[in-house]
């Protein structure tokens, strides 16, 4: 059996968000495994989409930044609102479903902010805890994409 290979910090990752969409996502940081947890890593998710497969050639490295993916909330007798929230969330770092790995880059020029894996009340900025990458990273990305169109 193989093993699963690890996100490293600095990896620029090719989602696939929807099918014949393409993203990209970077490792910001990594922790090794402890007794409690799997090795964690921060991924920022990228408001790049292509509509083709991506090389590391085809980026312009100074576009390559989380943003601010505005949710949208329809509740019962409420009027509809939008909460604004940086794309960036604490994974594991076991790629289970083979993400391309297209290059690396200084994760520094991508964010420079904190980056707390644990989400602990006291702390200023949090990131969402959300377990393996699954196969639709980066959705965020094709969805504000599809806003825009």
């Amino acid at each position: 059996m193989e093993k699963t290979k690890l996100f490293n910090k600095g990896d620029i990752i090719q989602t696939n968000p929807e099918n014949g969409y393409y993203g990209i996502a970077v490792v910001l940081s990594e922790k090794e495994k402890t007794v409690e947890s799997h090795p964690k890593c921060h991924i920022a998710i990228s408001p790049i989409i292509f509509d083709k497969e991506i090389k590391f050639e085809d980026l312009d490295l100074s576009q390559i930044k989380p943003f601010n993916y505005g949710r949208i909330y329809s509740l019962e007798n409420q009027e509809e609102f939008v909460k604004y929230e940086i794309t960036i969330g604490v994974y594991t770092r076991r790629n289970k479903h083979n993400f391309k790995i297209i290059g690396k880059i200084d994760p520094n020029l991508v964010y420079d902010g904190p980056l707390p894996f644990e989400p602990y009340i006291n702390l200023k900025i949090t990131w969402p805890l959300c377990g393996d990458a699954n196969e639709l990273l980066g959705r965020e990305a094709y969805i504000n994409w599809k806003r825009i169109q």
